[in-house]
């Protein structure tokens, strides 16, 4: 278990958006566009991720809450939570419902993903840990 995440946002994008009326976004969960400008919502599979959120406004995730979201474009380490599954240092991470996991392709399941980035530490589920951002689509 991570004690304390990696975390250098010195080289992210970081931006304010407003999560989507009807939505909550957590703190270090991976999010999409909203259905308006500058507006984002979770996403539970990784289709569509752009971002992580990084701080949350007074709202606390709530709908039309400030959020602030790192772009998923790499030089950067972000906070992320880890979802059932776990994250093991050094392989890819793909979005699960409830955080992000490893995406490990194996011969019974061949890998095909979005992919978010991928671990600087290990953590088990509810664990926040480092991720270098690197969206991508893995195939085997």
């Amino acid at each position: 278990m991570a004690t304390r995440p990696d975390s250098n946002l010195q080289n992210a994008l970081i931006v304010t958006r407003t999560v989507e009326t009807g939505q909550t976004c957590t703190l270090y969960g991976v999010v999409k566009d909203g259905n308006a400008d500058k507006e984002v919502q979770p996403t539970t599979d990784g289709v569509g991720a752009i971002g992580v959120i990084t701080a949350l406004g007074p709202l606390a995730g709530a709908p039309g809450d400030k959020v602030q979201m790192a772009y998923l474009a790499g030089a950067c380490i972000i906070p992320v939570k880890v979802g059932t599954g776990d994250a093991t240092r050094g392989l890819f991470a793909k979005v699960v419902s409830n955080g992000v996991t490893d995406a490990t392709p194996t011969v019974s399941t061949p890998a095909a993903m979005d992919v978010v980035g991928f671990f600087t530490q290990d953590g088990v589920a509810g664990d926040i840990v480092g991720m270098v951002p690197a969206k991508s689509w893995l195939t085997e």
